[in-house]
């Protein structure tokens, strides 16, 4: 209650100050806006005031409307990346779901934010997100023992247990012909096999290099014995 009545003290000190200024000039008014703040940017002030048709009076007061409401932390589904995507699965197989996601909001995404299932106690820690940015999580998953469609609700909650941002619906067909699993180690295969070329590929020239100064030894030999025969004789 306090802090309501401080802040309404400091926006009325402030509408009381910017009353009196009569100036046409927007880099003025764009100074004059920013000095209610310290972390008040250009951006931020041009905003405000150009949505007030450069009254620096309104803009001030649309301003500390917009501070006073309270904000909420936000998430938006951006993609799937999961390997194998839109594959079925066998029943009671293990596989992987990666998404990428995205903090749409105006604020960062608080400490202890987390990723879970509406089913599940299992929680993936998410980062400390800052606004716009986006970051990618990979989840494990276990098809049900039964054939049909496998569907889990996943959402991001706060340390508080507050939940926030968009619903990630997640939909896959489990039936006996399922090739997910099987893409998905298979392409955990394709870098070692990529590793095992290079091997191959060091080990070939290290054979090259090998034959050619054995090559090199015996025409130096054969010349050594050319030449002492020649002595000797």
């Amino acid at each position: 209650m306090e802090d309501n009545q401080n802040m309404d003290d400091i926006e009325q000190n402030f509408l009381t100050q910017f009353s009196s200024m009569v100036t046409t000039d927007k880099d003025d008014l764009v100074k004059q806006f920013q000095s209610i703040g310290e972390n008040l940017n250009y951006s931020t002030a041009t905003f405000f005031l150009d949505m007030n048709n450069w009254n620096l009076q309104a803009a001030v007061g649309c301003y500390f409307d917009f501070m006073a409401f309270p904000r909420h932390p936000s998430m938006k589904f951006l993609n799937d990346l999961t390997v194998g995507k839109d594959e079925k699965v066998t029943p009671n197989t293990s596989f992987k779901q990666t998404w990428l996601l995205q903090n749409n909001g105006d604020i960062s995404w608080p400490d202890g934010t987390y990723l879970q299932n509406e089913t599940e106690e299992k929680k993936y820690v998410m980062p400390s997100l800052s606004p716009n940015d986006t970051t990618i999580i990979t989840i494990d998953q276990i098809s049900p023992v039964n054939v049909g469609p496998f569907i889990t609700r996943w959402c991001l909650y706060a340390s508080n247990g507050t939940q926030f941002g968009e619903t990630i619906t997640s939909n896959i067909d489990v039936c006996h012909s399922g090739t997910l699993a099987i893409t998905q180690q298979m392409s955990q295969l394709q870098p070692m096999a990529s590793s095992d070329i290079e091997i191959f590929d060091s080990l070939s020239a290290t054979n090259q290099v090998c034959s050619i100064y054995n090559e090199g030894k015996a025409g130096l030999l054969f010349l050594f014995w050319v030449f002492t025969y020649r002595r000797a004789g």
